[in-house]
């Protein structure tokens, strides 16, 4: 908000013909059609190549200088202002790329744009990724730029952000030292806590660090607790709308287990499954739309298909989706055509979205919000390679600045190097004391994994003709099914209940090391074809189309 807003000050009325394009959108113009066609699927070391040849046509690389010039002018027509958010994570590719987009090294006037940077040094945590918050620590120097600092907070209450600002303030060479985080005017007057000040009797609104016992497991199971009391509490209560923050994946392993067990509904960050346009239940909707008599079609239609199809989470995700429409339509009747494009879009979004208690790293979470987070201990003492002595204290922050309304911090025996200095005189702060834990359930060993299109073999069903009982073998099968999982000669396959071999999965899966396969389920099943194939296998298959059995493995330790 505070950035429209500093934005539109800067710029008056032509605010409102600002054209954002993210930076893979911008170099890909500037570099030519001809390369339109891999701009989602470029590596890393692919795109920093091409950000090079966009540096070398900006800066007119074997012309002329009159020539340059005019070609600079050409490629930028129609561009005044240039506005770059997250600052601090630009690395050296990125930042020639924006001198050479403002025009930093022109000596006239009138060959510059002008720039507008947002940034902050205290959440640089891609120093591993090249990073590095050099570049905005001399932004002003190199654009004889004026600072102006943005330090009202929209989102957290008054003591997430005391607690926040505590553990970051000792933090070396801070570009707002001296200029701490505070609430927005509009929330001044609110109670620190905000609206948990009078409904939790416990924490009263106030960050708080959980004894979470001596290992990963017995942390989960606090951290689940505290959750699970916080939602006894709001009759409200959306999972949706949870996180729980991690050093490292490996901490996030038993939280889940634990949640599989409680019937809480989660996910892993780590976890994105593509294909919902690809799944069985999506298909044959599409099928059926695309038979009826009828061009137009109305949500009730739509609504009483979905009603009459065996129930499982994807239809339950496509009624989700058929409500949505109904919102934007209005309810009216629409042609068939609009609906199903917009059902390929909606699927390319939704499988974004947060559906449950959330599990992610710090990493991950940067630029993310959530009304309840938990963060686990562990691992925030370890510096990289390439990061100075304060990238944990930053990662660290912005795992407590993803709070809206209640944070609370995990504690596992031993030096906490945040908790026991920055946060010790806080009165933002509620130390409590150990919990009794249940004795853990066995299934806390366990690990979980959504596999997608990427893991399996797709062409499994393709090498064998219609004819072939393995057909009949998936299409009997839903997703909570339970499956076997066992190596084969080359490379993983799946069996049903009788036994049957009904898919495989990619050559190259590899099981993590240390855990065995203790079994699997089906987590989706989709439609594959001959048109969507790699060209590699389409000299194989038996058949035009088929479906693919796409699991969910569960693993436990190698004893």
């Amino acid at each position: 908000m505070e950035i429209r807003r500093r934005l539109a000050d800067l710029i008056g009325d032509d605010a409102r013909g600002v054209t954002v394009l993210t930076c893979h959108a911008l170099v890909m113009r500037l570099v030519g059609a001809s390369f339109a066609g891999r701009a989602n699927r470029l590596e890393q070391g692919d795109f920093q190549e091409v950000i090079r040849q966009a540096v070398a046509l900006l800066r007119g690389e074997g012309l002329p200088p009159e020539e340059a010039d005019e070609h600079r002018g050409r490629l930028l027509a129609g561009f005044r202002w240039i506005l770059v958010d997250e600052y601090q994570d630009i690395g050296p590719e990125q930042y020639e790329m924006i001198s050479a987009l403002a025009g930093r090294t022109k000596s006239e006037a009138d060959d510059k744009l002008s720039l507008f940077a947002v940034g902050d040094d205290d959440q640089n945590i891609y120093a591993f990724n090249g990073s590095s918050t050099e570049f905005i620590r001399r932004f002003e120097t190199d654009y004889g730029a004026r600072p102006s600092y943005l330090t009202d907070n929209y989102r957290s209450t008054g003591n997430i952000i005391a607690a926040a600002n505590a553990v970051i303030e000792p933090a070396g060479q801070r570009m707002k030292e001296g200029h701490p985080i505070a609430i927005n005017r509009a929330r001044a007057q609110s109670p620190p806590g905000g609206d948990w000040t009078v409904l939790d009797p416990v924490a009263r609104g106030r960050v708080q660090i959980l004894p979470a016992g001596d290992n990963s497991i017995s942390q989960a199971q606090t951290a689940v607790a505290e959750l699970q009391r916080l939602s006894a509490i709001d009759p409200n209560w959306d999972w949706s709308k949870c996180a729980v923050v991690a050093r490292e994946w490996s901490y996030l392993d038993p939280v889940r287990s634990l949640c599989e067990l409680e019937d809480i509904p989660v996910q892993l960050a780590n976890e994105e499954f593509t294909g919902v346009w690809h799944l069985r239940e999506t298909r044959a909707l599409v099928s059926w739309l695309r038979g009826r008599n009828s061009w137009l079609v109305s949500n009730g239609d739509i609504e009483e298909w979905l009603a009459n199809q065996a129930p499982d989470p994807w239809v339950e995700l496509l009624r989700e989706g058929v409500a949505e429409y109904a919102l934007e339509t209005g309810g009216a009747e629409t042609p068939v055509d609009s609906f199903i494009e917009w059902l390929a879009e909606w699927g390319r979004e939704v499988r974004r979205r947060q559906r449950g208690l959330l599990l992610l790293t710090a990493h991950r979470a940067k630029g993310l919000e959530f009304d309840h987070v938990v963060v686990l201990d562990g691992g925030w003492d370890r510096v990289g390679g390439d990061e100075d002595a304060d990238a944990p204290r930053r990662l660290y922050y912005v795992a407590m600045t993803r709070a809206r309304q209640t944070l609370a911090l995990m504690r596992l025996p031993g030096r906490h190097r945040f908790q026991d200095v920055s946060l010790n005189t806080s009165s933002a702060l509620l130390r409590r004391e150990p919990a009794a834990l249940p004795r853990p359930a066995p299934e806390l060993i366990r690990r979980y994994q959504r596999l997608s299109l990427r893991d399996v073999f797709l062409s499994f069903g393709g090498y064998r003709g219609q004819e072939h009982p393995v057909h009949a073998a998936i299409a009997a099968l839903s997703p909570g099914e339970l499956l076997q999982a066992r190596m084969g000669a080359d490379r993983w396959e799946l069996l049903d209940r009788s036994g049957a071999v009904v898919g495989q999965l990619a050559r190259g899966f590899k099981v993590p090391a240390g855990v065995r396969c203790a079994f699997a389920t089906v987590m989706a099943i989709v439609a594959w074809d001959r048109e969507r194939s790699d060209l590699d296998y389409r000299d194989g298959l038996r058949c035009d189309s088929w479906e693919v059995v796409v699991p969910e493995i569960v693993f436990e330790p190698d004893d």
